[in-house]
């Protein structure tokens, strides 16, 4: 009788685990794939994160902005090889990313920010800045995981890494190095099913993220380090949802990690999955400029028939003709906008983010 007992208890442990929500590569950002994030600035919900077989209901999420993540493909960047390990980036000033970004110096600057995304997991390899910190490539080291694969409930995992910048690196005379500690810890507390404005997901993971992160500036003189002290630190709390059956993460919730009040939520409202061939693709595409001007000549320097362009809600605003590598952006409101680069038998070879002044 107890052999019997233990085997039924046996199979009752495997076929709950089984049912388990198991975040894995398919779930991860691709190359050439762009997502939308509607950002609720003042959330009124209540998220009990550490529950099991949850329905967590955030319907009622408002619309106050958007952030955008389209990521683009690593190897077509002429700066390329120095970040070997990245196979997608993203680009663009912090304050429009969405989505998981990592603790590389992005905050408000123009630039790359450089993944990789792989069986692995979801990691930041680095940063290159287009400007304010000079065109300086930054390595993380070793990669700042965002999300390990395969990843289910009761996972967990921690990690530190670190980056620095250089400034005015001269031999014989005065260095300033800024270096940031980041201390990072991952764990999957609950799972279920979650509904946003966007939709209903099943097979949900929620993962609680906590970081750590010190700012160093050491002054040096060749090998000889006359001070180095402390200049910030901080802690962020996440939680962020993911589901097997989706690609990306569907939603995150930022917390005050004093007194555990959200302060924002940013959830999923539209995708484009268009996985872009390498050998589409010209070294470093660009569509200039950028920010624009409503009814304004525009450039591009890849071969492209027409664009698609669409607002924040996913909405297909307008469709203009290119010639010549060159086309006339329609007449359009203030706002941020994001635009499909297509060939004449609708293959997409690019989709950026566009901003109309």
């Amino acid at each position: 009788m107890k052999a019997i007992i233990s085997i039924s208890l046996i199979i009752v442990f495997y076929s709950l685990n089984a049912q388990l929500p198991t975040i894995n590569y398919q779930s991860l950002p691709q190359p050439g794939d762009t997502f939308a994030y509607i950002v609720d600035i003042n959330p009124n919900i209540s998220f009990n994160y550490q529950q099991t077989n949850a329905i967590w209901n955030f319907s009622n999420l408002q619309n106050d902005t958007v952030k955008f993540a389209s990521y683009g493909i690593s190897s077509q960047l002429s700066f390329a090889s120095s970040f070997p390990e990245s196979n997608l980036y993203t680009y663009g000033p912090g304050f429009l990313y969405g989505g998981l970004g990592g603790g590389a110096p992005y905050t408000n600057n123009f630039g790359y920010m450089m993944f990789v995304s792989n069986i692995n997991g979801f990691n930041v390899v680095g940063y290159r800045s287009d400007f304010g910190y000079g065109y300086t490539n930054v390595l993380l080291q070793p990669k700042e995981i965002l999300m390990r694969t395969p990843f289910t409930y009761n996972d967990s995992i921690f990690q530190s890494t670190t980056w620095e910048i250089a400034f005015n690196s001269i031999p014989l005379d005065y260095d300033t190095i800024y270096k940031r500690y980041i201390y990072k810890y991952l764990v999957s507390t609950g799972y279920g099913s979650l509904i946003t404005p966007y939709g209903t997901f099943n097979n949900c993971l929620a993962v609680k993220e906590y970081l750590r992160y010190y700012d160093t500036i050491e002054v040096k003189y060749g090998t000889f380090t006359i001070t180095k002290f402390m200049a910030q630190s901080d802690t962020l709390l996440n939680v962020h949802v993911w589901s097997s059956n989706k690609r990306n993460n569907l939603l995150t919730a930022s917390y005050n990690p004093h007194n555990l009040t959200c302060t924002y939520v940013e959830y999923l409202n539209y995708e484009d999955l268009n996985i872009v061939q390498e050998n589409q693709l010209q070294s470093n595409t660009l569509s200039f400029p950028n920010p624009i001007k409503s009814g304004e000549i525009c450039y591009i320097n890849f071969y492209a028939t027409k664009a698609k362009i669409y607002n924040t809600e996913g909405k297909l605003v307008a469709i203009t003709g290119i010639i010549d590598k060159s086309y006339k952006f329609p007449t359009l409101s203030k706002g941020n906008y994001y635009i499909q680069f297509l060939d004449n038998d609708n293959i997409v070879f690019k989709t950026t983010v566009i901003v109309v002044e």
